[in-house]
């Protein structure tokens, strides 16, 4: 039985860490699936899809279009370096012991563990799942390129918005994060009758358009147009890391208290009775099936799981980060692209369709039918192609 190694680098049950248990749960039988990550929410939900889950520091080098070193954020890196020795030691005692037929690293920021499996001699297949810095352009973003190229035996990427940032040789496979719309009743939001109900996932980080969002529920507000949003998330962490020396460091660091920043501004902006919080939850698809739109108004690069998990359970999207929708949102058909997302934007986009519900039935049952490629099975089929031509090509463990 071919052994796959999946390596995932933090402990939060975050969006790449469930894209990862449905393709682990998706697996065939043929596949011996492990995981070697830190621990937390994610250990649990990839113990629960069926993999052994090795549990060890998994140092991140993140140079991604959301979070990049800069000023005294390199001292951050001083924090993964120093999980550096741990995490090789657990990965080499890995590769000694299983040998996996495959290491799979699920995000560019894994260069530590690229190097150690490739110097052990095992097949590296990189998942990329964030777009790099910049578009992938300046020295830093050539660096990882060239470590992705240097290390890698096959290489995918989730939609061609990520593919196209990275400048490298090797072919990369596209293949979308698995979803899958789970049965059951609608969340009980308690939200006021005769509302549009407008959701936003994810942890809030002013790269993902918190701020614009809550502008445009003020402006939508304002239109006296029927809307509230859903908010479903928090900060990466709580306002109370933020308090004393500890607080002051993070901000020194440039970790600003996004949570304490969104309670703020939605008091500022008197959107009390206009915006409804609630925190991350496995049961995400009652959420899902209580909303009538769902937005990502990225103000970076690249739409993010909300997108395509929206349209598993036939929501349409209004989303911002991409120039044609990357293949996970096709304007007009699926949901609404808009091209910078600002407050106005989103907000014109969101009257509109509240003002025809048609279009949000046909942009949603559109949605839905797109969405079945993105099918856990067929999602799993295309990765095991993609591992059976590497191990195909290094029979399992690379020689020489």
């Amino acid at each position: 039985m071919p052994i796959v190694l999946f390596v995932h680098h933090r402990p939060q049950p975050s969006g790449a860490a469930r894209s990862l248990a449905l393709l682990i749960g998706a697996l065939g039988a043929e596949w011996d699936a492990h995981v070697l990550v830190p621990g937390g929410g994610a250990a649990e939900i990839f113990a629960e899809a069926g993999a052994t889950v090795h549990r060890a520091p998994v140092p991140a080098f993140t140079h991604t279009w959301d979070v990049h070193y800069h000023g005294l954020r390199w001292l951050v890196a001083l924090r993964e370096l120093a999980a550096v020795p741990p995490h090789a030691r657990a990965l080499s005692r890995l590769l000694h012991e299983l040998k996996p037929d495959v290491v799979h690293l699920n995000d560019s920021v894994m260069i530590a563990s690229a190097a150690i499996a490739r110097h052990a001699k095992a097949p590296v297949v990189w998942h990329l799942r964030s777009s790099l810095a910049f578009g992938g352009n300046g020295s830093r973003s050539r660096w990882i390129a060239r470590q992705v190229d240097r290390t890698a035996s096959a290489v995918i990427a989730i939609d061609t918005d990520v593919a196209a940032s990275f400048p490298i040789r090797t072919a990369v496979a596209v293949i979308p994060n698995p979803v899958l719309a789970e049965e059951g009743e609608p969340a009980q939001l308690d939200l006021p009758e005769g509302r549009l109900a407008v959701g936003f996932f994810g942890y809030l980080r002013r790269q993902k358009g918190w701020a614009e969002f809550l502008e445009a529920l003020r402006l939508l507000a304002d239109r006296q147009v029927p809307v509230h949003g859903v908010v479903v998330g928090g900060g990466v962490r709580p306002p109370s890391a933020f308090r004393g020396l500890r607080g002051r460091s993070l901000e020194a660091l440039g970790i600003p208290d996004e949570q304490g920043a969104f309670e703020r501004r939605t008091r500022e902006l008197r959107l009390e009775g206009v915006v409804t919080q609630r925190p991350f939850t496995r049961d995400i698809g009652a959420i899902y099936r209580a909303l009538d739109i769902v937005v990502f108004p990225n103000q970076g690069e690249g739409l993010g799981r909300p997108v395509i998990e929206a349209a598993a359970y036939g929501l349409p999207v209004v989303a911002s980060g991409s120039a044609d929708g990357g293949g996970v949102l096709v304007p007009d058909v699926t949901g609404v692209l808009l091209a910078h997302g600002t407050p106005d934007e989103l907000a014109d986009a969101l009257g509109r369709l509240a003002s025809d519900p048609a279009l949000i039935a046909r942009l949603g049952s559109a949605a839905l039918r797109h969405a079945a490629r993105a099918a856990p099975m067929r999602v799993a089929q295309q990765v095991e192609a993609v591992w059976r031509d590497v191990v195909g090509r290094s029979g399992g463990r690379e020689s020489g």
